[in-house]
């Protein structure tokens, strides 16, 4: 009889479990959703994690989980993305992982694609792939490229560049587990980190094509905490390079904005310049300057649109390589 009750439990498990935290996310977060349930692949289970939200977050989740038995809500005490991300991996009953942000929208055959491709090499153990990144209007501002093999992406991780789009990966669910999740110290680039544990276990990949919209807006945390994200990030990085016998790499200056517009327009103008309408980019480094007129970052900005796309690329590659 038990055996019986194991068997169906295992029989009637999704191939995927589709992790979306989110915390006061209501502004996107029916999006968000809508792209999961709108996937291709059929067997999945979409587990919002509620990281203690005081607006309509919760409701709007749980009239999803209401009318759809693939969605289930946890709802939690504000901790956090690590400890939110580690209590969804917890309760996860997939054979892969795939995480998913409250603000991003996922193309309908992004799960099939990354599913196929992980069985098809049993060595990979993680998965993401390119995205569009928009505005907050979901207007287009660039597409984002990454490096593909695993070679690749762990010669990036060693130059300090993020090699993965956190809400494009899929994962699978033992070796996630095996490597202890999120580390909550390394906020708020715990995903680096997990990318050099998961190294360790097996091959990491990008599919390359973009599979998800990634989206920019004042809050998200890539705009707002973009100086405590590169120092972190810098600290994961030398750390590795030291247990492999290599200098420390240095950290460069990071321009960021003193209010929420002036940041938001600035990040949306960086991508822009490099991998979108040169004409998006000089919107958006005028609209930093008319958020901040009295910082010259703006400005340069607002020049650098000048500079053809093929050198701008080549000089901050450079850049990268040899600080």
């Amino acid at each position: 009889m038990i055996w019986a009750v194991i068997l169906r439990a295992l029989l009637q498990a999704p191939r995927v479990s589709v992790l979306l935290p989110v915390w006061n996310g209501e502004a996107f977060l029916e999006q968000a959703m809508e792209s999961i349930l709108r996937q291709t692949l059929s067997s999945f289970e979409l587990i919002v994690i509620d990281d203690g939200s005081t607006d309509r977050t919760a409701v709007i989740a749980e009239k999803f989980a209401s009318g759809d038995s693939r969605v289930h809500v946890l709802r939690r005490p504000h901790e956090g993305l690590s400890a939110t991300l580690n209590a969804g991996i917890a309760s996860v009953r997939g054979e892969y992982v795939a995480r998913m942000d409250a603000d991003d929208i996922s193309a309908p055959d992004r799960l099939q694609k990354q599913v196929a491709y992980l069985d098809a090499r049993p060595a990979c153990v993680a998965v993401g792939t390119w995205i569009e990144v928009v505005d907050e209007a979901a207007r287009h501002i660039g597409l984002k490229t990454f490096v593909t093999t695993h070679d690749e992406i762990s010669a990036a991780l060693l130059r300090c560049v993020s090699p993965m789009a956190h809400s494009t990966v899929v994962a699978r669910r033992d070796v996630l587990r095996g490597a202890g999740g999120y580390d909550a110290r390394r906020y708020p680039s715990e995903d680096l980190d997990l990318w050099f544990r998961l190294a360790e276990s097996g091959e990491l990949a990008n599919l390359g094509e973009a599979l998800l919209q990634h989206r920019r807006h004042k809050v998200a945390i890539g705009v707002c905490e973009r100086e405590k994200m590169k120092a972190m990030a810098l600290t994961i990085c030398n750390e590795a390079r030291t247990k492999r016998g290599l200098r420390p790499q240095r950290g460069t200056p990071i321009l960021a904005g003193r209010n929420a517009d002036a940041r938001y327009h600035f990040e949306c103008a960086r991508t822009a310049l490099i991998a979108g309408p040169r004409l998006t980019a000089v919107r958006h480094a005028a609209a930093t300057i008319a958020a901040e007129p009295d910082r010259l970052y703006g400005y340069a900005t607002l020049l650098a649109c000048a500079v053809p796309k093929p050198l701008l690329r080549f000089l901050l590659d450079r850049r990268a390589r040899y600080r």
